[in-house]
């Protein structure tokens, strides 16, 4: 089957506490026994417990503490969460498990449709990239304002997503 949706049971991780992501996802399809693995390779993506999620290239290039991030078919392709979308703009999610507690955590990005780069849009608890975001929105300016203004009213990723969609878009 080519771009067919299946229904089954999934599984993308490993139970709590000591969580660990999989390669492959599992899924078994209703009422029948064997389970079948799909890499992101494999399929188009996946949706479970409300969740939606995409297999798309992912390339992360690194040069003395600067990161880059890329979208092409050379890339090999990785599962990302769709946490909002529009033909504009998509907000991403990147899950990760840290190494010394097995917490699973997550990236935001955001990616431009046809674009071949994607933003990473927080550094962790150091908050907005805005360097790196005023140069991927440079078409908007509007949003290096209120990223460098001295009392912004943007405090979230959704809230940044919004003024994105609301300001900048046609």
């Amino acid at each position: 089957m080519t771009g067919d949706t299946i229904q089954g049971l999934l599984k993308d991780r490993s139970p709590e506490p000591f969580v660990s992501l999989y390669n492959k996802v599992r899924f078994k399809k209703e009422g029948k026994g064997r389970t079948f693995r799909y890499s992101p390779d494999d399929i188009l993506g996946y949706g479970l417990q409300g969740e939606h999620f995409i297999s798309m290239p992912f390339k992360e290039e690194s040069n003395f503490f600067k990161f880059r991030y890329y979208t092409n078919a050379s890339a090999s392709r990785t599962f990302l969460k769709v946490v909002r979308k529009s033909k504009n703009l998509m907000y991403l999610e990147q899950f990760f498990v840290h190494d010394d507690n097995s917490y699973l955590d997550f990236i935001p990005f955001f990616y431009k449709p046809g674009s071949t780069t994607l933003v990473r849009v927080t550094q962790g608890i150091l908050g907005f990239k805005k360097k790196a975001l005023a140069a991927y929105f440079s078409d908007c300016p509007e949003i290096a304002e209120e990223l460098y203004a001295d009392q912004p009213t943007i405090q979230s990723v959704p809230e940044l997503y919004e003024f994105y969609i609301v300001h900048c878009t046609q």
